[in-house]
């Protein structure tokens, strides 16, 4: 199988690209220094559609499939990392979940929201075994929704208006293996003394993308809130979880872009000894295993984007795709400021950024030691 763009996509790529460059890049230092995104640039993103990429064109989106979003998102991420991650999750994550939602009214009222003007954030901690201490727990009582509980990472959630959050449905009978509830809001609908939104973190990398503490007291909302049946979450979890590894693999081509495209640069305009540098043999053999890495990377992600709307979830494939985007990433990077020498190490060039950013796409939505695990369980036919 192979990946054809169309020209629908390749002018989209043009016009992300075009974007990027001339109105993302320039502020792309300064967003990472202040860890925070100015609101003159996140009211334009909206206007060119990447707030509601793949939202159906009826409720405010641009209506394009998955690969498309995948494409736009990596463009936004060669240009700053910490937006890409932003919007990636916001459109694979929260705004997947809520196009596919059967719950109709929920859909409608949130959707055009997403695609217009409010940016959506996500938790998922809960799949994870060690967040059992810090988890967010849900009960029915009648008609309305009872939460409570706290997760430490959320991304978005500083700047988020629209949440969309997995819990465990407490009194199900296998406490090992609870129930699993997602539900979304806006926090127009809640109090500050129901719902709670940290500070953001200080993060390492990506130190814009709004990575914040969320905690729950007593929450009650309208069982309408649920964005999926109860006893139907656990295909569309899937599907959700295989997106948005596909999203890191977005952010993570687009760093890695962006440091191979740094290195190139610079070879071709420092010399040492009277020549380029780009002549010596170990430049050399650094800038082409990063394109080889790259290439594979990408074919395996646009692939998987193209195929994901027809064949189910596409678990194992997401996960090679993540993990093998996120590692070309991690090496391009650390090339990049090879290729530097000492200025690679200085805030002078962005390369210590690029590298920065690109190790939290290894450990995050799951880390890649997690996904090798579940590529090697299917491939030896185990549970």
């Amino acid at each position: 199988m192979t990946y054809e763009l169309t020209q629908e996509q390749q002018i989209l790529r043009e016009t992300i690209r075009d974007f990027a460059q001339s109105e993302i890049a320039p502020l792309a230092s300064k967003i990472d220094w202040e860890c925070k995104v100015p609101e003159e640039l996140l009211a334009k993103l909206p206007q060119i559609g990447l707030f509601g990429i793949t939202v159906p064109s009826e409720l405010g989106g641009a209506g394009a499939d998955f690969l498309s979003l995948v494409i736009a998102i990596e463009e936004v991420s060669r240009a700053s990392g910490s937006l890409g991650a932003s919007l990636s999750f916001h459109n694979a994550v929260v705004c997947e979940a809520l196009a596919s939602s059967g719950n109709s009214k929920l859909r409608e009222t949130l959707l055009p929201k997403l695609a217009r003007t409010s940016l959506g954030a996500f938790d998922f901690s809960t799949i994870h075994q060690e967040a059992k201490s810090k988890q967010i727990l849900c009960k029915v009582e009648g008609s309305d929704l009872i939460v409570n509980g706290s997760s430490d990472y959320v991304m978005n959630a500083a700047s988020a208006n629209i949440f969309l959050v997995l819990g465990n449905l407490e009194g199900t009978a296998d406490a090992n293996e609870p129930e699993r509830v997602i539900f979304a809001f806006s926090k127009e609908q809640v109090s500050k003394e129901e719902f709670l939104v940290g500070e953001p973190k200080r993060l390492l990398g990506l130190r814009a993308s709004g990575a914040a503490k969320i905690s729950f007291n007593k929450l009650e909302l309208p069982l309408q809130s649920l964005v999926y049946e109860v006893s139907k979450v656990k295909q569309p979890l899937q599907a959700l979880l295989a997106r948005a590894n596909l999203a890191v693999a977005a952010q993570a081509l687009g760093i890695a872009q962006a440091s191979l495209d740094a290195s190139v640069k610079y070879a071709n305009e420092r010399s040492q000894f009277n020549t380029k540098i780009g002549n010596f043999y170990a430049i050399q053999d650094m800038i082409a295993s990063d394109s080889v890495d790259l290439e594979t990377a990408r074919a395996m992600t646009y692939l998987t984007a193209q195929e994901i709307k027809t064949t189910s979830t596409l678990e194992r494939e997401s996960s090679i795709a993540k993990i093998s985007s996120s590692n070309a990433a991690v090496r391009a990077s650390r090339h990049a400021i090879r290729v530097h020498g000492g200025y690679g190490f200085t805030r002078d060039y962005p390369v210590e950024r690029f590298a920065r950013d690109a190790r939290l796409t290894q450990i995050f939505t799951e880390i890649n030691e997690d996904l090798k695990a579940q590529v090697a369980k299917s491939l030896l036919g185990q549970s």
